[in-house]
């Protein structure tokens, strides 16, 4: 499946989608292989820390289905968080990322919306497979983006229960997985199944801890390649309309990117900022609807 932008800059290109994946968390092993035994310790210890934050055990689904926003008495609302799974969120930053994220589903599952968590990274350091396939083409110049992007479906929105599986979240701690951040392609993506969804109410909140990057791209092709996109495709997203977005910069300022946005110093803030933040966007939409 194609992971092209729906909301492309003029000038942003990519050299080949060919290695691009979309998975859900079930075929990470499939994608980067067996965890090694070191990586598996690492990943039981992350979960012991995201278990220890956590103010309740993860609930069993029942399969019993929530009321939705309508049967609420309010318009139909769908709510997609998206994860920056770059290497500097990984270990302590991912575990707290992943219990606020829980925290925020049961919240949000309770009033009836519908919640998707997705997560973005790539397959390799370093471009990987399309930056192999750029040199043996003698490295054109401007080749575009240059590496091999991988984006996961940790929940979709149409799941029933308030809970993420713990499968899934350990899926997301997996140490090998963070890696590169291409962060435009990765908002179009998450903006397009929000809009494929039925809802009229649509909210996207990403949580990042820095810039786009990715070394092969921006060597390649200038510094400021991936920032220019994600500007691109943020401004394409809010002059449509159907879709309101914020973002919670993690030790960092996105306030650049996205003007609704907050910034908490560390990940061990982000669980009450998380709910509190979703509160505020909510309460501008109801208001801005009336």
């Amino acid at each position: 499946m194609s992971l092209m932008p729906n909301h492309p800059a003029s000038d942003y290109r990519v050299f080949t989608s060919r290695f691009d994946r979309e998975v859900g968390w079930e075929e990470l092993d499939h994608v980067l292989g067996p965890l090694s035994a070191q990586d598996a310790e690492t990943l039981a210890s992350s979960f012991a820390e995201f278990a220890a934050v956590l103010p309740d055990p993860l609930e069993i689904p029942t399969g019993r289905a929530l009321p939705t926003g309508l049967e609420l008495g309010g318009p139909q609302r769908a709510i997609t968080l998206l994860l920056d799974q770059s290497g500097s969120m990984r270990g302590q930053p991912m575990a707290l990322a992943a219990a606020a994220i829980v925290q925020a589903v049961r919240k949000l599952r309770s009033t009836g919306c519908r919640v998707e968590v997705l997560g973005f990274t790539t397959t390799s350091w370093r471009g990987g497979e399309p930056r192999k396939l750029w040199k043996w083409r003698l490295k054109p110049r401007q080749p575009g983006r240059l590496c091999e992007l991988l984006h996961i479906i940790y929940r979709h929105g149409d799941d029933e229960g308030t809970d993420m599986s713990g499968a899934s979240i350990r899926s997301m701690l997996r140490p090998d997985l963070p890696k590169e951040n291409v962060d435009g392609e990765a908002v179009a993506w998450a903006a397009g199944r929000l809009l494929a969804r039925p809802e009229t109410a649509r909210t996207l909140v990403v949580l990042s801890d820095g810039s786009p990057v990715d070394d092969s791209t921006q060597q390649a092709n200038g510094p400021e390649y991936l920032d220019a996109h994600l500007q691109s495709v943020l401004e394409s997203i809010r002059r449509e309309g159907q879709i309101q977005i914020g973002a919670i910069g993690i030790g960092y300022d996105v306030g650049g990117w996205y003007p609704e946005s907050i910034s908490v110093q560390s990940a061990a803030d982000l669980g009450p900022s998380l709910s509190a933040f979703i509160d505020r966007l909510m309460s501008v939409a109801c208001d801005s609807a009336r």
